[in-house]
């Protein structure tokens, strides 16, 4: 066995020879540093992220990009220039504008083939070009399946300015979205109000959107086609045309309505602008605007229309309604 001398002569450890402060020292140190690995694992964790994120959104900018030249390339297969004068461009061309944001869905409102004028083809319809008629024997359905003849809407423009109706009428001028004319559809069956719509149109009279969404309101309001701006103007001489248009300085509030007025109302697409020529031409008596917020384009057209109908039929004591 070794005696007490033996083990008092062997040398101390290592730990037996460290003093608390060194020990305390050492423990400081190994936190530090335990610190410091996980803020480099945090920072390696937070940069890797950062790169599946923007990976991820680079994948999701490609697939954008892709649908979109799918998009384009589907509206050019039915693309057609507007006629010469058509908002003061020639080269304008339907394919440029915002409207048609679901271009393989148009496929089937073009599925006839372009055949030249004739006795027979003279109603067919051409996207956004020419004329839009319906033959008048022909049915369709509202949004509930029943059947709908189109001349449950439709009226002559010669009897339209016989009609004495409670509110101006409303006139579309070159109207491309179907949702909104058939929303139009329902808000004129709803006051009375008969509609105009103005060629070129920017859709079939038989698209399922402008059915749905005239619901079954088609046979309790009236719908006038007019061929051109001054054919519509022809049909009715003693009405005054108030054009409503954001280059306009005075507010729709500010003028007087009467039941003969006509609320001409432009193209939706904001890259469209009004027609100057007409809404300030000789025809056009008033040039009205709804106010805005700073820094805001547009309102939809219906919305537009419905506060024009409503603010002129408040006017005249909301006549008829109940």
């Amino acid at each position: 066995m070794r005696n007490e001398q033996e083990l008092r002569q062997e040398p101390a450890t290592d730990h037996e020879a460290q003093s608390p402060e060194d020990a305390s020292q050492e423990v400081t140190d190994d936190v530090e540093k335990s610190r410091v690995e996980r803020a480099i694992r945090r920072a390696h964790q937070k940069a890797e992220q950062r790169e599946h994120i923007a990976a991820k959104h680079e994948a999701l900018k490609k697939r954008q990009e892709e649908k979109e030249a799918q998009r384009l390339q589907a509206l050019r297969q039915y693309e057609r220039p507007l006629p010469a004068g058509i908002n003061g461009d020639e080269n304008h061309s339907l394919a440029a504008s915002s409207t048609y944001q679901d271009g393989p869905e148009i496929a089937h409102i073009l599925e006839q083939p372009t055949a030249p004028a004739s006795a027979e083809s003279s109603g067919e319809f051409e996207y956004g070009y020419r004329s839009s008629h319906v033959p008048t024997d022909e049915l369709i359905t509202d949004a509930h399946g029943n059947p709908i003849n189109v001349t449950d809407a439709m009226l002559d423009k010669r009897r339209a300015a016989e009609i004495k109706t409670s509110t101006p009428h409303l006139a579309f001028y070159s109207p491309r979205i179907p949702g909104n004319t058939g929303s139009a559809i329902r808000l004129c069956a709803v006051t009375g109000t008969i509609l105009h719509l103005i060629e070129p149109l920017g859709f079939n009279l038989r698209d399922t959107k402008l059915r749905r969404a005239g619901l079954d309101y088609h046979d309790m309001a009236h719908v006038v086609l007019h061929e051109s701006f001054e054919d519509m103007v022809e049909s009715m001489p003693n009405s005054r045309i108030i054009a409503f248009t954001a280059y306009a300085k005075k507010q729709y509030t500010e003028v007087q309505y009467k039941p003969t007025d006509i609320l001409l109302f432009g193209p939706e697409p904001g890259n469209i602008p009004d027609p100057m020529d007409i809404f300030f031409g000789p025809h056009v008596a008033e040039q009205v605007r709804l106010p805005m917020l700073p820094a805001r384009r547009s309102l939809n057209l219906t919305n537009t229309a419905s506060i024009a109908v409503y603010e002129a039929w408040r006017q005249l004591g909301f006549a008829g309604g109940q």
